[in-house]
């Protein structure tokens, strides 16, 4: 179970990343393309972790 909230958290959380970068693109806010890169390290971050735990 923990596993499964751990991918659905990463795919939320990365579709959010998406949306930010989408929305900064359309409205040239620089805030969005921020907050897509800070999401988009939080999804790279999670999934190194998801990928550590397994090969322990």
């Amino acid at each position: 179970m923990k596993v499964m909230y751990r991918v659905l958290l990463s795919i939320a959380v990365i579709l959010a990343a998406l949306l930010c970068y989408s929305a900064g693109s359309m409205t040239g806010v620089v805030a969005f393309f921020v907050l897509g890169i800070v999401l988009e390290g939080v999804f790279w971050l999670g999934i190194g972790k998801i990928f550590r735990r397994k090969a322990s």
